[in-house]
């Protein structure tokens, strides 16, 4: 277990403040103007967040505050963030629903090979069958397309590093058009 595991795990351990909650009021419509009101996002290479659970979340918001997980925008946003704010943030996210698949079904043959893809590159081993994640490990069924790719060929070319060093090691031998049917089969499977 990291350092980072175990303090990451006592922020968790903390209760929430009333105060908490009151401080990330001000801050959840700059979360809503990127990722959407119902955690669906609509902005272009922006995250989903329905479907994360709050420690997968509170881990992802502390990097983005100590500057362990690159994005310029959500520094910007988690740099003045409390703990107990951080906490809110990660207890929203988690209220929010998972995301919904694309209304247009996705192409037959990418499917079959996105599908053996996911299986044979560890994707349901990590990210759990119906890929809806876990406790450390983000759901990404029904991820918006062009963000999957984004973060795939991000860990590809070794700029998104953190707590998933092994998604390094498992899109090396992938080339671009596999990283791209792997993104579409995720974003289009279908609702359950």
């Amino acid at each position: 277990m990291t350092i980072r595991t175990i303090l990451t795990a006592a922020l968790l351990a903390v209760p929430q403040l009333a105060s908490a909650q009151e401080g990330f009021e001000e801050l959840r419509d700059q979360c809503i103007a990127c990722h959407g009101e119902t955690g669906q996002s609509e902005t272009e290479e922006t995250p989903s967040l329905g479907g994360l659970d709050d420690y997968y979340a509170l881990i992802s918001l502390v990097g983005f505050r100590e500057g362990r997980r690159p994005s310029d925008i959500m520094a910007d946003i988690t740099a003045d963030m409390s703990n107990n704010d951080l906490r809110a943030a990660a207890a929203w996210i988690q209220g929010l629903p998972d995301p919904e698949p694309p209304e247009a079904p996705g192409d037959p043959a990418i499917m079959e090979r996105g599908a053996a893809l996911a299986r044979d590159h560890h994707c349901v081993q990590c990210h759990g069958a119906e890929l809806r994640g876990g406790h450390q490990m983000p759901s990404i069924r029904n991820q918006r397309e062009d963000y999957l790719l984004k973060a795939l060929r991000d860990y590809k070319a070794e700029r998104r590093l953190g707590d998933r060093a092994a998604m390094v090691e498992v899109v090396q031998e992938l080339g671009e058009a596999e990283l791209a049917d792997l993104a579409h089969y995720v974003a289009h499977l279908p609702a359950e």
